[in-house]
């Protein structure tokens, strides 16, 4: 079935939430400086971080341009702020028409880590171009099988954007973070993350519940046209009946439902990521769910004062190597 929106190019042309007025309040909020600048074709959001070794200006999944052109415009703008500012590199993450050469040739380098992910994907859920059922069916036969059965079981869906129902996500995380041994971010951040996005209906929290009881979270972004899948966990203990498969496209039914025109699942491992990748069940997950790969130029960085961007590397690897 052939679509006019292209999701992949409406995603990656599009001005992604992290560059929008919602998460520079959030960055505000969490005390880091935010500018907001643009010129002809370009614009961007920029947080300027300040850490005991190392201080950036960064431009999370941006700038936002038009041509290849304009990109080096903006970035020769990020660069005299960081000089003027006395900042030791420039970090910044393009989206579209770009390749490793032309960012050489501005002088930049691929960082060692990406901070967003450069692999993530999409599912079209425009509701003037799909059903709810064509929705559902972009998911795998297990995926469709298993949201069946969690209805079956009685789990029921409810979504909000009440602050305090961020404590249940936070309850999960933890679960998940005992059972895998990841480090999710501190209950403080996510809680201003709840105060500062969910009144501003920029964000919410999708919960699957069992007799009443919370067992499986979604924490999503929206900014009206694409919703993303931006942090999840479940309780282990239910995990026999699926609710986070459940969740999951229910979240592509509410997107749908709300006027989006795209689920992003908001990061995936490269298709040629080792086996042993940190992300490799998480991708087979979100596979699962459908939709199209999206790849992205990833992270770059432009080093300003040299010295103290070379040092702060070589910290890095120190610290890398000792993990």
């Amino acid at each position: 079935m052939e679509h006019p929106i292209d999701p992949v190019e409406f995603v990656v042309h599009e001005r992604h939430f992290l560059q929008g007025d919602a998460w520079g309040a959030f960055q505000q909020e969490r005390g880091n400086e935010v500018l907001v600048r643009s010129g002809d074709g370009w614009s961007y959001l920029a947080i300027i971080e300040r850490r005991r070794f190392s201080s950036r200006i960064y431009v999370p999944y941006g700038p936002v341009y038009e041509t290849p052109a304009d990109l080096v415009a903006a970035v020769a703008d990020l660069t005299e702020i960081a000089k003027t500012r006395h900042l030791d590199f420039v970090r910044f993450e393009p989206r579209h028409d770009v390749t490793p050469e032309t960012l050489g040739a501005l002088g930049a380098r691929r960082s060692h880590h990406d901070v967003q992910p450069a692999h993530t994907i999409v599912n079209l859920v425009d509701a003037e171009e799909l059903t709810e059922d064509q929705v559902i069916a972009q998911a795998s036969s297990t995926f469709r099988r298993r949201y069946r059965k969690a209805l079956r079981e009685g789990i029921n869906y409810k979504v909000s954007q009440d602050p305090a129902d961020v404590e249940h996500f936070i309850e999960m995380i933890h679960d998940v973070a005992d059972r895998t041994g990841m480090n999710p971010h501190t209950d403080e951040y996510y809680r201003l993350m709840a105060k500062t996005l969910f009144p501003r209906g920029a964000g919410g929290v999708m919960l699957a519940e069992l007799e009443g009881r919370p067992i499986a979270s979604i924490l999503y972004f929206t900014d009206g046209k694409v919703l993303s899948y931006a942090h999840a966990a479940n309780f282990s203990k239910y995990r026999d009946i699926s609710p986070a498969t459940g969740l999951f496209v229910f979240a592509m039914v509410h997107a749908r439902a709300t006027g989006h025109t795209v689920f992003d699942t908001y990061g995936v491992a490269a298709p040629d990521a080792p086996e042993d990748h940190p992300w490799t069940g998480l991708t087979t997950f979100k596979v699962r769910g459908g939709g199209t790969r999206v790849e992205t130029s990833g992270t770059w960085e432009i080093p300003v004062r040299k010295l103290r961007f070379a040092l702060y590397h070589t910290l890095n690897g120190v610290l890398e190597r000792r993990k």
